[in-house]
């Protein structure tokens, strides 16, 4: 293959397929969907998945797919750089490994070898698994931390599928973040607390610099305004926050236009983080995309995450008390409480 074929590529054109679900109904139906794409199959997915020095960003313009079934632990407890909005019992799960977006904080870029797109079809494991580990108590599980579900729900309907479970599971509080901008398939659900909408928010700076392939602001706004119309939980989640010089006036304008299209009272809570990314992590995400001036800055590490240091810390001082010109204090979640 040339390098100068590889442009021309629309996306999911090679798809790789597990020879153990080749006649997966999920499996059919992507092929179906995708019947021009050039089918390869593999023994295994961590076969072209886990190869050693893999060109990351050239494969993020690529976009192939992979199709396996996922074997082993399916669902994990909630990392230390997540949030659990105050839930005990804090798991999360992925359907789906990779994004369709590319945000260049994005610790995606650096947590796996390969940056094509996995989906695994053996879902109802996932669903067992999900069950079993929650009994009947409370359980809080985020299941689009790996990738954007919003964003694929007319390719894999997982957030159907997810509805369907959390409306069956009402002690199960299911959180699917977004950052898409179209969120019309919400319009055949009846809402329900415990299916959670949490829209990812960033000024206008941080979304046009490093948000290329994200839906504006503007957009995501309108979305989130929808999801309150419609009346499911709306959560707005400001991670990560980045430190400008001037990032009061940033914040201060982005929080003002925030509540200007989405009714502060209608807000289920709002989570808050700096960038955070595990040192090894940073690593990889510098090797992938040597020439990001976002990723070259200095920063300290702290608590076994590489972070801004005190700077961010003022960042986050000034947001809280903006928003608590809209929302109570105890509807301001960080990352680290």
């Amino acid at each position: 293959m040339k390098k100068s074929e590889i442009w021309y590529y629309k996306p999911f054109s090679h798809i790789y397929v597990e020879k153990d679900v080749k006649q997966n109904k999920m499996t059919l139906s992507l092929l179906k969907r995708f019947e021009g794409a050039k089918i390869i199959e593999i023994n295994h997915y961590k076969d072209i998945f886990n190869r050693k020095n893999q060109a990351y960003a050239m494969q993020k313009s690529i976009n192939s797919l992979i199709i396996a079934k996922n074997t082993g632990e399916l669902v994990y407890k909630g990392a230390p750089f997540c949030q659990s909005f105050g839930e005990e019992n804090f798991y999360y799960t992925s359907f789906v490994l990779n994004c369709l977006y590319d945000c260049e904080y994005c610790y995606l870029r650096g947590l796996y070898p390969s940056a094509y797109m996995t989906v695994f079809v053996n879902t109802d494991d996932y669903l067992k698994e999900v069950e079993e580990k929650a009994g009947d108590e409370s359980c809080f599980l985020c299941v689009s931390y790996d990738t954007d579900l919003g964003a694929v729900e007319d390719i894999f309907g997982f957030c159907a599928l997810w509805y369907d479970f959390a409306k069956n599971h009402r002690n199960i509080k299911v959180e699917l973040r977004t950052k898409c901008a179209d969120l019309s398939f919400l319009k055949g659900f009846a809402p329900i607390p415990n299916f959670i909408i949490a829209i990812t928010l960033s000024p206008e700076e941080t979304a046009g610099l490093y948000e290329g392939r994200a839906p504006s602001l503007f957009a995501r706004l309108k979305a989130g305004a929808s999801v309150v119309e419609m009346g499911f939980p709306l959560r707005l989640s400001f991670d990560p926050v980045l430190v400008y010089d001037n990032f009061e006036e940033v914040y201060g304008r982005f929080i003002d236009r925030c509540f200007r299209e989405i009714d502060p009272e209608k807000v289920l809570d709002i989570g808050l983080g700096g960038f955070r990314v595990a040192p090894a992590c940073l690593k990889n995400m510098r090797r992938n995309y040597p020439l990001s001036r976002l990723l070259s800055y200095p920063y300290e590490t702290v608590d076994g995450a590489c972070r801004y240091g005190r700077g961010e810390d003022e960042c986050i001082d000034f947001i809280i008390k903006k928003l608590e010109n809209y929302v109570d204090k105890k509807k301001i979640c960080l990352w680290n409480t």
